[in-house]
C-alpha cells in the first residue's frame, strides 16, 4: 500500500467534503482504471474503514479487481456470485451491513479467517442492475451507522453514473470514427459531420455537468431531511421553554438567541432543498413585469446610490405560473451578487421579453424542453466571472467571496428554483465587462390555483380534540406531543404505521398528524390512504423534512395540508385548526 493510500488524519476535510470531491473526480473520469483508482482511495477516506475493495461483476463471478487495506484481502481473485457477500449485495440489489461477520450466514467464513476483517458494509453499484460493488471493512467489531452507510451508498451511485459515462463516451468515440470514415469517402458531407461531432461534444459536457449537479443535489437533499428532524426538536423545545418561562427575562433572552440561530439553520436547510429541487413551492399566475417593477424599487434601496437600476420591460411579456416569493428571492440574490461585483458602482439592468427555445437549443442544453418562455435578463457592469470558474458557480457552497461575505448558496438556490419550476438559466460573462443571467420561465397556459388565505395566529387553540401523532423519531414525537398538549389537545402517539392503525381502531381520533417518511416499508402516504379508506371524515395533516413527494400519490392526498419541518408551535397550531375547522378530506374542493 502506498503512503498516499493511508486514511486521512483528523484535521483533513470531513467525509461529506471528500465525497463531493470524489463525485467531481468521477464526473471527469474517462477510463475504468481511473474510476477504480478514485473509488479505492475515496471509499476508505469517506468510511474511515481499515480496508476497502472494488468488485466487478464478471458473468456469474465476483472479481475483486482492487483494494486499499491495512493488509492483503482478495485482490485479483474471483468467487461465485452465490458464495460471497458482494454477490449477495448485487443479486439482492441492496446494501449489506454486517457488524460481526462470524455470526452472519451470508459470509463465507473460510475466506475471511486469514484476513483482519471483523465487520463490513457492502454497497451495490447501480441499484437497478448492479454491475459492481464497493466494500468497507473494519478490523474490530463495528456497527456502521446510517450516516456511514449513506455516504458509501452515495459514492456507489456516483460510481454508477461515472461507469455509464465511460460506456457512453466509448460509444461516442466509435460513432465519431465512423463519421470520419464517411467524411473521407463523401467530401461534400464533411462540414455537416464536423458540426454534429462538435454538437455531441457540447451535449456530453452538458450531460456530465447535469449528472454532477444531480448527484450533489441528492446528497444535500438527503442531509437536509436529517437536519430538519434535529431542528424540529431544537425549535420545538425552545418554543416550549419560551412559553413556560415567559416571565423570566434572562431565560427568554438566552432562549431567544438560541431560537434565532436555529431558525437561521432552518433557512440554510431551505436553501439546500431549493438547490436539490425539493423545496415546497406555492405557484400561482404571475405578471412578470409587475413583479419586477415592484422589486426594482426595493432593489434600488438595497443596492445603494452608487448603483443605478435600469428597467427594459417588454410590454407583451407572457404571464407565468411560478412561486412569486421565490422568484423575488432569486432576483434579489442576483442583484446582491451584482452589487458585490461592482464595489465602485455601476449599472444593473433588468429586461423582460418573450422567447421561444427551439429543439436545437434544447438538444444542446440538458433538461431544457422546447417551447415558449418568459425571459428575465439581469445584467451588471461588474468585474465579470473568470472563464475557468463559470462552470461551478451554481454548485452549493462554491463562492469566490471572502469567508464572511456569503454562504455560497445564493446562485445554487436560484438554479434549483428555476429548474424545479420547469425553467432554464444560463449565464454569459466577460472579465472586466460584466455578467448577464437569463432566467427562462415556462409560459402559463392554464389557470393557476390561488393560495388559500391563512387565518390569524390568535384563532389556533385546541378544543380538547384527540390528535394521533405518527412519527418514527421519538424526540420529534415527544416535542410535538408536548406542544399539542399545551395547545389544549389530547394526544395519542405511534412510532410506525401498524401502531397508528391499531390506535385508530381502538380510539376515537379527530385528527391524524403523520410524518411521510416512516419505517417498516410503509410511508405516511400509505397510512393516510388506509385511514381515509376506513374513516373518510378523519382530518389528516402531513409533515416532512423532505417534502419533494407531495402530490405524487393521487388527487386525494394532494389535497391534504403539508406542514414542513422544522415548524414552530404557532405553525402547528394553525395547521391543525385549519384542518379541524375545514371540510373533511372527502369533501374538500
Amino acid at each position: 500500500m502506498n503512503a498516499t493510500d493511508q486514511p486521512l488524519p483528523p484535521n483533513d476535510p470531513p467525509p461529506w467534503s471528500i465525497l463531493v470531491e470524489a463525485i467531481e473526480s468521477l464526473s471527469a473520469a474517462r477510463t475504468l482504471e481511473r474510476i477504480i483508482e478514485i473509488v479505492r482511495i475515496a471509499a476508505r477516506d469517506i468510511s474511515g474503514a481499515d480496508g476497502v475493495t472494488f468488485v466487478l461483476r464478471d458473468g456469474d463471478l465476483c472479481h475483486y479487481v482492487d483494494e486499499n487495506a491495512i493488509s492483503p484481502l482478495w485482490k485479483g481473485q474471483k468467487f461465485p456470485m452465490s458464495a460471497c457477500i458482494s454477490g449477495w449485495a448485487m443479486l439482492n440489489k441492496r446494501t449489506a451491513v454486517i457488524p460481526d461477520i462470524y455470526v452472519d450466514p451470508r459470509i463465507p467464513q473460510d475466506a475471511y479467517r486469514p484476513t483482519f476483517v471483523k465487520s463490513l458494509i457492502m454497497a451495490p453499484v447501480r441499484v437497478e442492475d448492479p454491475l459492481a460493488a464497493i466494500g468497507a471493512y473494519w478490523a474490530d467489531h463495528h456497527l456502521p451507522n446510517a450516516h456511514e452507510t449513506a455516504l458509501l451508498e452515495s459514492l456507489a451511485r456516483a460510481t454508477a453514473i461515472s461507469l455509464a459515462n465511460v460506456s457512453l463516451e466509448s460509444s461516442l468515440r466509435a460513432a465519431t470514427a465512423q463519421a470520419v470514415t464517411q467524411a473521407e469517402e463523401i467530401r461534400t458531407a464533411y462540414a455537416e459531420v464536423k458540426r454534429e461531432a462538435m454538437q455531441r461534444q457540447q451535449t456530453e459536457e452538458q450531460l456530465r455537468q447535469s449528472q454532477k449537479m444531480e448527484a450533489i443535489g441528492q446528497l444535500t437533499g438527503g442531509m437536509a431531511h436529517d437536519f430538519n428532524n434535529l431542528l424540529s426538536v431544537i425549535i420545538g423545545n425552545l418554543d416550549l421553554l419560551l412559553t413556560e418561562k415567559e416571565n423570566d427575562p434572562t431565560t427568554r433572552e438566552l432562549a431567544g438567541h438560541a431560537l434565532e440561530a436555529a431558525l437561521r439553520g432552518a433557512d440554510l436547510i431551505r436553501r439546500l432543498l431549493a438547490f436539490a429541487r425539493r423545496q415546497p413551492l406555492q405557484p400561482r399566475r404571475v405578471d412578470v413585469n409587475e413583479l419586477v417593477r415592484k422589486l426594482a424599487t426595493l432593489m434600488q434601496r438595497m443596492l445603494g446610490e452608487h448603483i443605478k437600476v435600469e428597467l427594459d420591460l417588454s410590454s407583451d411579456v407572457w404571464t407565468v405560473i411560478v412561486d412569486p416569493a421565490q422568484l423575488e428571492t432569486s432576483l434579489a440574490n442576483l442583484a446582491t451578487n451584482a452589487r458585490d461585483a461592482m464595489p465602485q458602482g455601476g449599472r444593473l439592468r433588468i429586461a423582460t421579453a418573450n422567447r421561444y427555445l427551439d429543439e436545437d437549443y434544447a438538444a444542446r442544453h440538458a433538461e431544457v424542453i422546447a417551447g415558449d418562455y418568459a425571459m428575465i435578463e439581469v445584467t451588471d457592469t461588474g468585474m465579470g466571472i473568470p472563464g475557468h470558474l463559470i462552470g461551478r458557480i451554481f454548485e452549493p457552497f462554491f463562492t469566490t467571496k471572502a469567508q464572511d461575505k456569503g454562504t455560497g448558496l445564493g446562485l445554487s438556490m436560484v438554479f434549483g428554483f428555476i429548474k424545479q419550476s420547469g425553467g432554464h438559466i444560463n449565464v454569459y460573462s466577460e472579465e472586466g465587462v460584466g455578467t448577464t443571467f437569463r432566467l427562462y420561465v415556462p409560459r402559463a397556459l392554464d389557470e393557476a390555483q390561488e393560495p388559500v388565505a391563512v387565518p390569524e395566529k390568535n384563532a389556533a387553540i385546541g378544543k380538547g380534540e384527540v390528535v394521533l401523532i405518527a412519527e418514527d423519531n421519538a424526540e420529534v414525537r415527544r416535542v410535538a406531543a408536548m406542544q399539542l398538549t399545551s395547545l389544549g389537545y389530547r394526544v395519542l402517539e405511534a412510532g410506525d404505521v401498524s401502531t397508528a392503525i391499531r390506535a385508530l381502531e381502538n380510539n376515537h381520533v379527530d385528527l391524524l398528524l403523520t410524518d411521510i417518511i416512516m419505517p417498516g416499508g410503509r410511508s405516511g402516504y400509505d397510512l393516510a390512504h388506509a385511514a381515509l379508506a376506513r374513516w373518510p371524515a378523519l382530518r389528516i395533516v402531513l409533515t416532512s423534512g423532505f417534502p419533494d413527494a407531495m402530490g405524487k400519490d393521487g388527487p386525494a392526498l394532494a389535497k391534504l395540508p403539508m406542514l414542513n419541518k422544522p415548524y414552530r408551535k404557532d405553525d402547528l397550531a394553525r395547521a391543525l385548526r385549519l384542518a379541524l375547522d375545514g371540510p373533511p378530506p372527502d369533501q374538500a374542493p
